[in-house]
């Protein structure tokens, strides 16, 4: 159809016409790409005492983690952007694993890290932030039996003392 549509105009006309037709397609793919840069999430929108049902309570400082258990482990952090949304990459590889008193404790697993997924606030119908102004305080982890822990941070920090 377009050799049909085109069979009678010049060739100076049929590559105005194609560098016409492929500008359109590209220069907002170029300007998107340029302004539509996604904002960076700081470390101090993260830090603070967060706790978790039946889970040590984690203080997050502006580098590191501490998780509030005997031998007090120490893990290292940074907040940055995924395809999708925002997380924490924290390392070295810890994971909560459920123990025989019911509770988890934080133990070593195979790799050399995880990444623990920021929420936005309860009730809203994504899981993931879009933005680091919707960080709503909740991040989750997913422990050694597949099982999601959500950690909430905590108005005071008497559990992480």
């Amino acid at each position: 159809m377009a050799s049909s549509l085109l069979s009678d105009v010049s060739l100076r006309v049929r590559i105005t016409f194609f560098a016409l037709t492929m500008g359109a397609v590209f220069v907002p793919m170029v300007f998107i790409a340029l302004f539509a840069k996604r904002e960076e999430i700081q470390p101090s929108m993260v830090f603070g005492c967060y706790a978790a049902p039946g889970a040590p309570p984690l203080e997050i400082g502006l580098s590191t983690i501490r998780i509030v258990e005997p031998g007090a482990r120490r893990l290292s952090y940074e907040p940055q952007q995924s395809k999708t949304s925002y997380q924490l990459s924290v390392r070295p590889a810890l994971r909560p694993k459920l123990q025989a008193d019911g509770k988890y404790h934080f133990e070593q697993a195979r790799g050399i890290g995880y990444f623990w997924s920021l929420l936005p606030e309860e009730g809203k119908n994504r899981n993931r932030i879009r933005h680091p102004r919707e960080y709503s305080g909740r991040f989750e982890v997913y422990a050694s039996d597949g099982t999601r822990l959500v950690y909430v941070r905590q108005a005071t920090t008497k559990l992480c003392r």
